[in-house]
């Protein structure tokens, strides 16, 4: 069973190295941004949590204490909200470098590629992967030697299934920027990691499964979804615990060493093995069994 969201903050006093950095979360409104802000904080980091709503700016206010965690409007899609965030935290920091930057604010969307709107795959692409680099780029002149970006990926970027087209799309879209940063980053001392989870459950995972019971334009997707949608839900309820998620997050932040990639397989034979290292043919032929997505059988030549 997944855990509850709440995560055990460890001492400041165990961790003395961390206390009195600072970082920068963004999705801190909710799921894993919200579960890493409450834990870094604990950690004795000042956490400097991006949130969109200005609901989410009260929330965190009331629930964290002013010296561990200051929240800061952003929207990552958007350049000019990134630079007015940037220029803030630069100022609340006078003059000092910011520890690590954490890239967690995402959405997702499902469902068939034939019901795909452009607006709804472009924003998913600008929240999930635009909007990492807009808020890594602003923040680039507050890290230097020893500081880390960590950008939250997802198993989907490195397998898809179907119905998940767009945010798979957005999170393999991450690994090749992630890749990037990882490479030109090290120039400047800053080293780049990519935390990859399988299903966890978070509001995330309740809009995924959602958008997968709005009925499909295509009769032929009725059955396909609901098999979906089965396995969605038996995989959340099972799901990997965001409270390794987010001490995976802490790891690549503290550590000397940090990999580049952590993968937090919610099935290591599927998300490892079989999504791998079946040849590609294989690998999707056993996928449209499981879920019913058989070809259409063209019609022979007609009888003579």
């Amino acid at each position: 069973m997944a855990e509850d969201t709440t995560v055990g903050r460890p001492a400041c006093d165990a961790r003395p190295a961390a206390c009195g950095a600072s970082v920068v979360v963004t999705g801190a409104g909710s799921g894993i941004g919200r579960a890493a802000t409450r834990f870094l904080v604990g950690a004795g980091f000042h956490v400097y949590a991006g949130v969109r709503r200005r609901a989410s700016v009260a929330e965190l206010s009331g629930e964290l204490p002013p010296d561990g965690c200051t929240p800061v409007l952003l929207d990552v899609r958007d350049e000019g909200s990134v630079a007015d965030a940037a220029a803030e935290i630069a100022g609340r920091l006078g003059g000092t470098r910011l520890k690590a930057v954490c890239n967690a604010a995402g959405i997702v969307t499902n469902g068939p590629l034939a019901d795909l709107a452009a607006d709804t795959f472009t924003d998913v692409l600008a929240t999930n992967l635009v909007g990492t680099h807009n808020v890594t780029r602003a923040l680039l002149p507050l890290l230097g030697p020893g500081s880390r970006v960590v950008n939250v990926g997802s198993a989907s970027g490195v397998r898809t299934l179907p119905f998940t087209g767009a945010y798979s799309a957005s999170k393999f879209g991450l690994e090749a920027l992630s890749s990037a940063m990882r490479m030109e980053y090290a120039a400047l001392g800053v080293r780049v990691s990519v935390i990859a989870p399988g299903m966890i459950d978070t509001p995330m995972a309740s809009a995924i499964q959602d958008e997968l019971r709005k009925p499909p334009s295509l009769a032929i997707y009725e059955k396909p979804l609901g098999r979906f949608l089965d396995r969605s839900v038996r995989a959340t309820r099972d799901g990997i615990p965001v409270g390794r998620v987010v001490r995976c997050i802490h790891r690549a932040i503290t550590t000397k060493n940090p990999a580049p990639r952590y993968d937090l397989h919610h099935s290591f034979l599927q998300d490892a093995v079989l999504m791998r290292l079946l040849p590609v043919r294989v690998r999707e032929r056993v996928v449209r069994r499981v879920l019913g997505l058989a070809p259409l059988v063209e019609p022979g030549p007609p009888p003579t």
